[in-house]
């Protein structure tokens, strides 16, 4: 049996909060395994069902555990953490993490223009065409984000190109466009059917939505893109100073 002393004045479920996460951190229970059940993790600490409830909800709320409907709580896998402020690509991110970038699904299109929210996020006219790309980002072949692009008919990217690898490396080295800034938000949200299968996670599951307007160093509008990170995996840093 675990140790919880019920003569101390320590709150059992702190003591079985901090056991379980000891046993996270130690690498006895690995990300993706699934932990006991709750009526295991009863008997092992020798304490109430609410007791257990308690610790896993807080462990929960950390991030430490994910719950999946239906099938238990797993360990968490370690999630990919990108440092803000920064304006780099998929690609750059990865490589520089030691992790294998690649594309599993490439969608290219032209538009006869954008839609709205385009338009007026990167202040081009209704009437410019653009070029849609849709991508399935991975690292060391595990599906990370999904990305849609849209990049103005005025920058004359080829739709034939080829868009597996980092589209920053393509505009700025193929085609010259030297990236400036980009103004980025990130909200949550959830995963329907289709971005479930695609990130291969449960549909109703916690994602990252990031929009971001990308300008070259002349100010002229260069991309705007929507990806949808699977949140178990990924994850922002803010270094703030005062």
């Amino acid at each position: 049996m675990a140790k919880v002393d019920v003569t101390s004045v320590i709150p059992l479920y702190f003591q079985v909060r901090e056991d379980i996460r000891r046993r996270i951190e130690s690498g006895e229970w690995k990300p993706g395994d699934p932990i006991p059940s709750e009526t295991e993790l009863q008997s092992m600490y020798g304490v109430s069902r609410a007791t257990i409830r308690q610790a896993l909800t807080e462990i929960v709320r950390e991030g430490l555990l994910i719950r999946k409907q239906g099938r238990g709580t797993f360990v968490a896998p370690q999630k990919i953490a990108e440092t803000l402020p920064r304006l780099v690509s998929f690609t750059e991110e990865m490589r520089r993490r030691g992790l294998t970038p690649s594309t599993r699904r490439i969608k290219v299109e032209v538009l006869p223009e954008a839609p709205k929210r385009v338009q007026e996020a990167l202040g081009t006219p209704a009437s410019e065409p653009f070029l849609r790309i849709e991508r399935v980002r991975c690292a060391d072949d595990r599906p990370i984000v999904l990305l849609v692009s849209y990049l103005p008919g005025s920058l004359g990217i080829d739709p034939k190109e080829d868009f597996s690898g980092s589209l920053y490396e393509l505009l700025e080295v193929k085609y010259g466009i030297r990236l400036g800034e980009a103004l980025q938000v990130i909200e949550a949200g959830v995963a329907d059917e289709t971005l479930a299968e695609q990130l291969e996670i449960d549909e109703g599951d916690p994602i990252l939505i990031i929009r971001r307007s990308t300008f070259s160093k002349a100010k002229a509008p260069v991309e705007y893109v929507e990806g949808f990170y699977a949140a178990e995996r990924y994850r922002y840093s803010i270094r703030l100073e005062r």
